[in-house]
C-alpha cells in the first residue's frame, strides 16, 4: 500500500481501466452467486414490474408489543406544563419579539437584553420558553438581571438544565419517523442537521427501506417535542410525529418485525385463479428465509468480497477493493475520486481538493491511510463506520448461510435430519437444541435453524456441519479461528430460521390504466387525505396488492420471489424517474434488523 511505490504509468485525464474484481456476480443471475437457488413451492408463477416507484413499497415497523407503528397525528404536543400558553402570558413587549425574529432569520451577533428585575420566576420561565418557541437556535441566558439572547446553534450549546422536564420517570421521547426514498440513518442524518444535533444521540430499532414510504419508531432522550416543530416544513421527505414520553431508549433489534403492502405492476398473466394458487402456496408453505440481494450491496463491488478479505485478515486486498473503480457508481465525483486514487494512489492530491467531494466511505478511508500511513491498515480501516464494516463481515456469513440453505434444500429436501438445530421455543430465538430420535416427529420445520458461521454457536451434527467447513476453506478461512483480537474482525455466529410464514397475509388483483398509477396509500396520505384516484376505465393492466407481516431480520423480497417464482433480476425493476423521486438509483434495501 506504500504509494511510492505506485508510480503513475499514465495521465489520469483518460479513465482507468474497470478493475476485475474478485467472486465477480454474473450479470444474468446474481442470485446464483449469493446462494439464492431455490423454491419451496413449484407453481408456475408470473412476471410482473416491482421497484417501479418508491410508493409501490410500504413498510410499518411492528413494536415488541405486536402493534403496528402508524403516523397518525404530526402535532408537536407541550409536555412541558411550565409552556406558557399564550402570548399574553409572556411579559415581553411587540418590538423585542419583532428583534427576535429578526435574529432568527439573519443569525447575526446581535444580544437581545430582556430586564427582570421585575419578573416573577413563572414570568423568567415563560421568557426562555418563548424565546425557544421563536427558533430552538435562540439561546436565553439569565445574566445580570436580564435575560440576554443570542443566536446560536443548538449543537454548540451546552445543554440547559432538565430539572423542568415534565416526568422525570420517563427521560425519553419516542416519535414516529415517516420517510420516502431514504434510508433510515439518512433520514435521522437530515433531522439531526436541522437541530444542529448529533446523530448519536437518535435511537431506533431497526433498519428500513430506502425506496419505498416507511414508518418506525425513534426515541431522543430529553428533547422536547416543540424543537420538532419545523421539521415536518423544511424536510419534504421526511415527518415526525405520534410523540409520547417513554422510561427507556430503543435499541438495535428491539422490535417483532415489520409489516408490508407491495404493489406489483403490469402482471403477465390476468387468471385470479393462477395468482390464488401462487399465493395460497405462501401462505402453506412459507417461504425460504434467504439473505436478499440488497444484502450484498447494489454495485459491481461484491459487500462478501470485502468482508471474506476481512476474516482473512489480509487488509491490503479487503482495501483495494473497496477503493476499486468501479463505472457502476452514480455519482461521478466518486467515479472520478476513485479513478485518480487507482491510477497515482496519491492520496494528499486527492484529498486536497483537485475533485470536489463529499463524505462517503471511500474518502473516510482514503483519510484513514492518509493518517495511519501504509503500515497501519487495520487502523486506517477503523476510519470507516464500524457499522459500515460489520456489513461486510455480515454479507460474507449471508453468503455462507444461503449456500448452506440451497445444498440442505437440493440434498434433503424438507426432511429433518437427526443433528439438526432447532427453537425448542418460538419466541425464544436463543434457545438452539438439537433434533434427536426421540423429539424429531414433535418438530416443525419452521423451528429448524441454520447458524450463520461463528466462534460462539453449536453446528449441526451432521454432515451439514462438514459443508461449513469446506465452504469457509474455500475462502481461506478456518472455521475454528473465526476469535480476532481485534474485536471488529471477530464473528461470534448467531442462527436463522429456515423458513418464514409471513403473518396476516392478504392480497387483492385490481386493474389501471396508467402505469403510473399509486393504487397504495401511506400514513402520511391518510392523513392529509391525499386520493390515489385510480378510477380505472379500460382496465389495461392488472396488478397485485400484497400485504402481509414479517419477523425481524426477514426480507420482504424474498417473500415476494416465493409467489412469483422468479428471481429479483429476472423482473424488471425499472425505477420510474418522476418528480416523486429524490434518487432512485439504489437497490431496495429490505429489513435487516
Amino acid at each position: 500500500m506504500n504509494s511510492d511505490d505506485r508510480k503513475p504509468t499514465e495521465s489520469t485525464d483518460e479513465p482507468v481501466r474497470k478493475r476485475i474484481r474478485p467472486d465477480p456476480s454474473p450479470d444474468n443471475n446474481p442470485e446464483e452467486t449469493v446462494g439464492i437457488t431455490q423454491f419451496l413451492s413449484n407453481h408456475d408463477g408470473f412476471d410482473g414490474i416491482i421497484k417501479y416507484r418508491y410508493s409501490d413499497f410500504l413498510v410499518n415497523e411492528i413494536s415488541t408489543n405486536g402493534s403496528i407503528v402508524h403516523l397518525t397525528d404530526v402535532s408537536c404536543p407541550e409536555f412541558d406544563s411550565h409552556k406558557p400558553t399564550s402570548l399574553i402570558d409572556v411579559p415581553i413587549d411587540e418590538e423585542t419579539i419583532d428583534r427576535m425574529k429578526t435574529l432568527s432569520k439573519t443569525h447575526d451577533k446581535d444580544i437581545i437584553s430582556i430586564p427582570t428585575d421585575n419578573l416573577t420566576k413563572e414570568q423568567r420561565t415563560s421568557i426562555h420558553h418563548f424565546v425557544r418557541s421563536i427558533d430552538i437556535n435562540l439561546k436565553s441566558e439569565l445574566i445580570n438581571n436580564s435575560i440576554q439572547v443570542t443566536y446560536q446553534p443548538i449543537g454548540k450549546q451546552i445543554r440547559r438544565s432538565t430539572d423542568q422536564w415534565p416526568d422525570k420517570t420517563k427521560p425519553y421521547i419516542k416519535f414516529v419517523l415517516y420517510k420516502e426514498n431514504r434510508d433510515t440513518m439518512d433520514a435521522i442524518q437530515s433531522i439531526a442537521a436541522c437541530l444542529n444535533m448529533n446523530t448519536s444521540l437518535f435511537q431506533y430499532a431497526g433498519i428500513k427501506d430506502k425506496r419505498g414510504k416507511t414508518c418506525q419508531e425513534v426515541t431522543i432522550h430529553k428533547v422536547l417535542p416543540i424543537k420538532f416543530k419545523n421539521i415536518n416544513q423544511r424536510l419534504p421527505a421526511i415527518k415526525v410525529g405520534n410523540f409520547q414520553l417513554c422510561e427507556t431508549p430503543l435499541r438495535l433489534g428491539q422490535l417483532q418485525g415489520n409489516r408490508f403492502e407491495i404493489f406489483v405492476r403490469n402482471l403477465s398473466i390476468n387468471s385470479h385463479e393462477q395468482i390464488k394458487i401462487c399465493v395460497n402456496n405462501l401462505m402453506e408453505k412459507g417461504f425460504i428465509n434467504y439473505f436478499g440481494l440488497q444484502r450484498f450491496g447494489s454495485r459491481t463491488l461484491a459487500t462478501q468480497t470485502v468482508g471474506k478479505y476481512l476474516l482473512r485478515h489480509d487488509w491490503s486486498l479487503a482495501i483495494d477493493a473497496i477503493l476499486a473503480y468501479d463505472e457502476t457508481i452514480t455519482h461521478e465525483w466518486l467515479r472520478q475520486l476513485l479513478n485518480q486514487w487507482n491510477k497515482t494512489h496519491d492520496i494528499k492530491t486527492i484529498l486536497d481538493g483537485t475533485i470536489p467531494y463529499r463524505r462517503s466511505i471511500e474518502v473516510d478511508l482514503l483519510r484513514g491511510l492518509q493518517n495511519n500511513g501504509p503500515t497501519n491498515l487495520i487502523g486506517a480501516l477503523s476510519s470507516i463506520p464500524r457499522n459500515t464494516r460489520l456489513l461486510y463481515l455480515h454479507a460474507y456469513q449471508s453468503m455462507i448461510w444461503n449456500k448452506i440453505v440451497s445444498r440442505r434444500l437440493i440434498t434433503y429436501g424438507n426432511e429433518i435430519l437427526i443433528g439438526d438445530l432447532y427453537i425448542d421455543d418460538i419466541n425464544n430465538d436463543n434457545h438452539v437444541v438439537y433434533v434427536t430420535e426421540t423429539n424429531r416427529n414433535n418438530i416443525k420445520l419452521e423451528q429448524i435453524v441454520l447458524p450463520l458461521p461463528g466462534y460462539d454457536i453449536k453446528y449441526p451434527l451432521n454432515d451439514i456441519h462438514s459443508w461449513y467447513r469446506d465452504l469457509l476453506n474455500e475462502d481461506g478461512i478456518n472455521i475454528d479461528q473465526m476469535k480476532y483480537h481485534v474485536k471488529d474482525y471477530s464473528l461470534p455466529g448467531n442462527y436463522r430460521q429456515f423458513l418464514i410464514h409471513p403473518g396476516q397475509i392478504e392480497y387483492k388483483v385490481v386493474s389501471y390504466d396508467n402505469i403510473d398509477d399509486d393504487p397504495l396509500k401511506s400514513d402520511y396520505d391518510r392523513l392529509m387525505n391525499n386520493e390515489n384516484n385510480v378510477i380505472p376505465k379500460l382496465n389495461k393492466y392488472t396488478g397485485l396488492i400484497l400485504g402481509f407481516s414479517l419477523p425481524k431480520s426477514s426480507y420482504a423480497t424474498m417473500a415476494l420471489r416465493e409467489i412469483l417464482h422468479r428471481n429479483e433480476s429476472q423482473l424488471q425493476t425499472h425505477h420510474q424517474q418522476d418528480n416523486q423521486s429524490l434518487e432512485t438509483t439504489d437497490e431496495i434495501e429490505d429489513i435487516v434488523l
